[in-house]
């Protein structure tokens, strides 16, 4: 599979992680109880989306052929989604605080992205 292939399996689960994140945010700041369906559908594409980043972001490590030694900005990636995947808990928990949640979510988003980006180390 190519380069392009990967990135775009990347970026499709950017979008799926922060449609859940969206749905899951909103829904407990407005103080709406999610029913079963929306629900899982939240916790679903948060998941699905995850799954999508790792596969799209090693695939292209791998094309790139650094997969043996892993780059610092590829670490820090890893990092950043891990904090993404426990992300959804405080949402769950904490997202009547709305905001700051929002805009935390958003911080590590654009980090991952300008990591990606510049490959600073």
């Amino acid at each position: 599979m190519t380069f392009e292939f990967y990135k775009i399996i990347h970026m499709a689960g950017l979008i799926c992680l922060f449609f859940g994140f969206g749905g899951l945010l909103v829904a407990t700041y407005s103080g709406v109880q999610l029913k079963t369906p929306a629900r899982i559908m939240s916790f679903a594409t948060h998941g699905i989306g995850l799954l999508l980043l790792l596969l799209g972001g090693f695939g292209m490590l791998a094309k790139m052929g650094i997969m043996a030694q892993l780059p610092g900005w590829a670490l820090a990636k890893l990092i950043i989604w891990i904090l993404m995947a426990l992300g959804i808990s405080l949402v769950k928990r904490k997202g009547y605080i709305g905001w700051p949640i929002a805009i935390l979510l958003i911080v590590l988003g654009t980090t991952a992205a300008v990591l990606a980006i510049n490959k600073p180390f």
